[in-house]
C-alpha cells in the first residue's frame, strides 16, 4: 500500500468491505528500497495502521446491524 497512515488505513477498511477478509498480508521489501524506510514502514504499520483498523472493525462488529 502507497500513502499516507491514514491512507493505508482507508484503502484496508475499503478493501475489508469488499471482501469480508479477516487477514492482511504485506510484503514490505521491495528491489532496492532504504532499510530504514522499510523499517520504518513496519513501525508505522504496527504502531498507527493496524491498531487503528482493529478499532474501526470492532466498532462495526459491536454496531447492531440494520435490516
Amino acid at each position: 500500500m502507497v500513502g499516507s497512515v491514514q491512507e493505508v488505513i482507508d484503502k484496508i477498511l475499503f478493501e475489508h468491505e469488499l471482501f469480508n477478509h479477516t487477514r492482511f498480508l504485506a510484503q514490505m521489501s521491495v528491489g532496492t528500497m532504504d532499510h530504514k524506510k522499510i523499517l520504518k514502514s513496519i513501525e508505522l504499520f504496527g504502531t498507527q495502521v493496524a491498531p487503528a483498523v482493529r478499532k474501526a472493525l470492532a466498532k462495526k462488529q459491536a454496531a447492531p446491524a440494520l435490516t
